[in-house]
């Protein structure tokens, strides 16, 4: 019955992460032990909303644990009337499911991504949080991210895209929107921000 009533709250936004906090025995400590479930949560409150929501447009979010969604969605979306969903788009495959529904629902999917200017700086504010996962979490979210980002444009080219980059002047996160002057650019750049787990562990380190 718990779960259950978390279909009933706006479904403007949706957040794995908020779910997490509804369940019994939740500590920001033992985050990554309900990640799953929440996630499994999360996506059913989606396909409710894609049925009720009378708006079109659907935001899903993209970007690795720590890269500023959270403060994006507060500076920019905070008055948007349509659905977003909030989480990292971490595989291709979860991307296509979530594009697919929300196309048979007759909706517009659009993916907006963060994407942190310094990986080093991204890591550091992941290691500060109250919610604690393990450092692979990091690793896989911003590496999947990305390779999710491309696949995307690639294979979906059109699924619009809205790219940001994150960074932080005088300790405030600031965004800058990436514009292209064509398809092409925008695969260039996707191309070149690819990374490996392994590749983003060197990269923190170095």
């Amino acid at each position: 019955m718990r779960l259950l009533s978390l279909y009933f709250v706006p479904p403007e936004l949706i957040s794995a992460d908020e779910v997490k906090k509804t369940f019994e025995g939740y500590h920001p400590s033992k985050v990554e032990k309900f990640h799953t479930r929440s996630a499994k949560v999360a996506d059913k409150m989606l396909e409710v909303s894609l049925k009720k929501n009378p708006e079109k447009e659907v935001y899903l979010m993209c970007g690795g644990t720590a890269s500023g969604k959270t403060e994006f969605l507060s500076e920019y979306l905070d008055t948007f009337d349509g659905i977003v969903f909030d989480g990292t788009l971490a595989t291709p495959e979860g991307a296509h499911i979530k594009i697919r529904k929300i196309q048979k629902a007759k909706k517009i999917p659009i993916i907006c991504a963060v994407i942190p200017l310094n990986l080093h700086v991204a890591f550091t504010a992941f290691l500060h949080r109250e919610r604690k996962f393990s450092d692979v979490h990091f690793f896989k979210t911003h590496a999947g991210a990305r390779k999710t980002l491309l696949w995307v444009a690639e294979s979906m080219p059109h699924v619009e895209l809205r790219l940001y980059r994150s960074t932080y002047i005088e300790k405030k996160m600031v965004f800058q929107a990436l514009t292209f002057e064509d398809y092409v650019q925008q695969i260039e750049f996707l191309r070149n921000i690819q990374y490996t787990e392994d590749g983003i562990l060197k990269e923190i380190k170095s």
